[in-house]
């Protein structure tokens, strides 16, 4: 019985990745083909509906199963994810491009609009121009017409130079791998890039692509709770404690130098320094700022250092 509901809930999920594929393919046509913008949102929209149905189905599925099946099916809901979140910056991108080629094109309208403008202008400047010329026609000793110009009234069209643009590299999704030093920067990061971007929902499905095994364990059956899954790596990675006392026993275990070891004293400095802006990060620079750890900074250094 145990296994005919297994099956079952398995066929359901599989059924929902159907769903998913299928929208993904449709949403990439319109794409490629160019289509409106408000064609390609709302086929995304689908898509994104496809995709929490998959993520239920998903959490159905793994209830019922044990740790080894469990490990499986997160791995293919890993790679489900990952397609899921390649195409979604992928939609972010060509949404992006349609705004922008809108901006420029309101642009290039305001220019030429003011091109004609200063056509107009100039037409009317140039048949002033002309009428004061004939006007300072005076006859010469050869009793033949003389032009007389004046210099200001030689107009010079101006010319706009296309501004200057400099295509740069996407900036990579953060990964966090568990260490307790990176924790907060990661935090920081992913903030910044990802959360101001997406659903909540579709911002715990990159947080899950952005996490290593042992981190990503920690947030297993949260579906769509993205406060709940911050709180519980908080919890294990995000105490400035547990941070101050790793960043004191690095320096602990940091080998003394000895006599003509500079490249480990460059080390040393680095891993100071290193230390100190994590510190400060999490608001406890004086965790290093204080007597015990100066002095165990100072053993660490040569007599030569010291000098």
């Amino acid at each position: 019985m145990d296994k005919e509901i297994k099956n079952k809930a398995k066929n359901a999920r599989r059924g929902a990745k159907g769903s998913l594929t299928r929208a993904m393919n449709v949403t990439n046509e319109l794409i490629e083909a160019s289509r409106s913008k408000s064609e390609v949102k709302q086929a995304f929209e689908e898509l994104r509906r496809a995709h929490e149905g998959l993520v239920m189905k998903r959490e159905e599925f793994t209830m019922l199963l044990d740790d080894e099946e469990f490990e499986e099916a997160e791995k293919w809901m890993q790679v489900c994810a990952s397609e899921y979140v390649a195409f979604t910056m992928r939609y972010h991108d060509y949404i992006k491009k349609i705004d922008e080629d809108k901006s420029k094109q309101n642009v290039s309208d305001s220019v030429v609009g003011e091109s004609s403008e200063e056509n107009n202008e100039e037409s009317n400047d140039s048949q002033r121009s002309n009428n004061l010329i004939e006007q300072s026609t005076v006859p010469n000793e050869n009793n033949h017409p003389s032009t007389m110009q004046n210099p200001e009234m030689i107009q010079h069209s101006p010319s706009s130079a296309k501004p200057f643009t400099v295509k740069h590299e996407k900036a990579k999704l953060p990964v966090f791998t568990g260490d307790v030093r990176q924790y907060f920067i990661f935090k920081s990061d992913f903030k910044h890039a990802v959360e101001a971007q997406y659903s909540e929902r579709d911002t715990l499905t990159v947080l899950r692509s952005c996490l290593s095994s042992e981190p990503a364990k920690l947030i297993e059956g949260i579906s769509s709770d993205l406060n709940a899954a911050w709180k519980y790596l908080d919890q294990n990675y995000g105490d400035p404690r547990i941070v101050s006392d790793t960043i004191t026993l690095d320096l602990e275990r940091f080998r003394s130098i000895q006599p003509g070891e500079d490249h480990r004293f460059c080390q040393l400095v680095n891993l100071v320094r290193r230390s100190y802006n994590i510190l400060k990060e999490i608001k406890r620079p004086q965790d290093m700022d204080n007597t015990h750890v100066i002095s165990l900074i100072e053993r660490k250094m040569s007599e030569d250092d010291l000098r």
